[in-house]
């Protein structure tokens, strides 16, 4: 449920092309914190250009983003690293690096970001990897961690650096269809304790079941947003109501 009525991310009027195409059109959103949104919609549609464009990942072209009332000045890579340390991300396809252990891939970025010394790091990844359950598969490779393994090593990676969002980038497309679930069940259990979260999925059942608002893309815009109930049983555009009746 919403706790905030102050937005922590808000993104205004965000335009955002690769060549000719416009990836973004004018795209404005907030999340207050403690809110989940989710954002579905066919793919190209801009789902994840707008979650990467909300921590510097991909720079906008025009429009404006703060965070926690604070402007993003677009030309100050200051700002955007202060950003990244504050907002998580979880991709898709795990980008853990595989020289290195699932505590090691921990414990990298909030030493080198000088957030903690290494040894309570190390005591904090092993609470992490105690939380998405494989405190066991502290020393083991990505190579000898399923695809499920990864995806909880790589939630626990950025839980590490204390952020106030979390954004994930269709986390389970990567996976196989057995394996989707325990990251689901993580990601139910983080939006139950409270964590913000902007989730880019095509999990429907995860989108109704945690969603505080849901926002349907289509080329580049935000064609409808409002509650789950909403996006799911009572549409207000066409085009909502043809792509979740064919995705359902």
């Amino acid at each position: 449920m919403q706790s905030s009525q102050t937005p922590l991310i808000e993104a205004q009027n965000l335009v955002k092309a690769f060549g000719r195409t416009r990836a973004l059109d004018d795209v404005s959103c907030a999340i207050s914190t403690g809110e989940r949104l989710v954002v579905i919609g066919p793919s190209g549609s801009g789902k994840s250009t707008l979650i990467r464009c909300l921590n510097g990942l991909v720079k906008p072209d025009a429009g404006k983003i703060t965070f926690d009332g604070q402007r993003v000045e677009p030309t100050s890579e200051g700002h955007w690293r202060r950003l990244r340390q504050r907002v998580g991300m979880v991709f898709q396809d795990y980008t853990l690096f595989p020289h290195l252990t699932a505590i090691e891939n921990i414990t990298l970025a909030p030493v080198r970001a000088g957030l903690m010394p290494k040894p309570q790091a190390e005591l904090a990844a092993r609470r992490l990897l105690e939380r998405v359950q494989l405190a066991e598969k502290a020393t083991s490779y990505p190579a000898f961690l399923s695809g499920g393994q990864q995806q909880r090593v790589a939630i626990a990676r950025a839980l590490a650096m204390r952020p106030q969002v979390l954004l994930f980038d269709e986390p389970t497309s990567a996976l196989d269809p057995e394996m989707i679930k325990e990251v689901l069940d993580l990601m139910v259990s983080l939006a139950r304790d409270g964590m913000t979260m902007i989730v880019v999925t095509h999990e429907m059942g995860f989108a109704h079941a945690v969603a505080d608002r849901v926002l349907f893309m289509e080329a580049g815009r935000i064609v409808e947003a409002g509650p789950p109930d909403q996006i799911f049983g009572n549409q207000n555009d066409v085009r909502t109501r043809e792509f979740v009746r064919r995705i359902a």
